[in-house]
């Protein structure tokens, strides 16, 4: 709260009736396509429905570097790259023995053949380990641990509900017997950005369209920043989504609200299925977990066509100059 008085004592009155303006806009028209979305029948998304449910998809090509081959905007995450993740602590434990062991186990057979089950809930695991436990070889501060989540700056959420998604959205986000929200993550609060990590399980066979719950999953933790107290100052909730499926895959969703409404940006699957694949594949998504928060959260024109791409433009220019001094 006293970060949302500084920022609003830094604005004139006229700014901020219409920052409030633009939020209420942006909550009401997300409500519609949370409607429209939550009533959808279907469990899997047509591309020749998603604008009449408010969704734009868009897809989301990820080079073998781990970086964004588009240049589409807005953009709200800017992958480190698989060169700049951090490596394995040389000498701890949870280092570099434990990422070891990780990958040397990947193809040791099971007692029996895993379940769909057993398989969304092994690669999560994994990426559990190599997201929250596994000790990185980079210098840590405030006393932080040194993995690539606090590398990254996330904070994972100890209960979705209420610290992440609100009472009243309950029923829509477990109400799937198929699918689950299974971790949150948000930023620092030093950082005052409201980008949040998710991390879903779907047991239904790997498509390439998008499920109706990896968009209910996104609007109702957009909805439950954006109307509680965290996110005041700002109109725009980036998610990124770690969406798991059986076969030892998954995907990697990129999302925000405009003018155009719910934009997820999809990635091509990723395989796990065997000990390299998964090395390459775990880099990729390491790059993308500890993706630096980036992009325009409080902009006035997100939701005006013009002006929001116009603004957009700029600051990916700017960007690129500040780059290249």
């Amino acid at each position: 709260m006293a970060g949302h008085l500084r920022f609003l004592f830094g604005r004139s009155t006229q700014d901020q009736v219409r920052h409030q303006e633009v939020r209420a806009l942006v909550i009401n028209k997300m409500s519609e396509t949370f409607e429209a979305v939550a009533n959808h029948e279907a469990a899997w998304i047509e591309p020749n429905i998603q604008e009449t449910l408010g969704v734009i998809c868009e897809d989301l090509h990820i080079s073998k570097r781990g970086t964004n081959q588009d240049e589409l905007s807005p953009v709200f995450f800017e992958p480190l790259g698989t060169h700049n993740v951090p490596q394995p602590h040389p000498t701890q434990d949870q280092g570099q023995k434990l990422v070891k062991e990780i990958f040397e186990n990947w193809d040791k057979p099971t007692p029996r053949p895993p379940t769909v089950t057993d398989q969304i809930y092994m690669l999560m695991y994994r990426i559990e380990n190599i997201l929250c436990t596994s000790a990185r070889d980079y210098e840590s501060e405030y006393g932080w641990s040194n993995t690539l989540s606090d590398y990254a700056k996330w904070i994972e959420c100890g209960d979705i509900i209420p610290e992440l998604v609100a009472e009243e959205f309950e029923g829509p986000l477990y109400g799937s017997r198929g699918s689950m929200l299974y971790f949150g993550y948000i930023a620092r609060n030093q950082l005052n950005r409201p980008h949040t990590l998710l991390a879903t399980l779907t047991k239904s066979d790997a498509d390439e369209r998008l499920s109706r719950y990896e968009a209910v999953v996104i609007l109702t933790v957009m909805l439950s920043r954006l109307e509680g107290d965290e996110c005041l100052n700002h109109n725009v909730i980036p998610v990124m989504v770690i969406s798991v499926f059986p076969g030892f895959k998954l995907r990697i969703l990129e999302a925000h609200y405009d003018y155009r409404g719910l934009v997820i940006r999809k990635s091509d699957f990723l395989s796990f299925v065997n000990g390299d694949a998964a090395i390459a594949s775990m880099d990729i998504l390491a790059s993308f977990m500890c993706s630096r928060m980036i992009g325009n959260t409080m902009d006035p024109h997100i939701m005006t066509k013009g002006l929001q791409s116009l603004h957009s433009r700029a600051t990916i220019q700017v960007g690129k100059s500040g780059a290249e001094s």
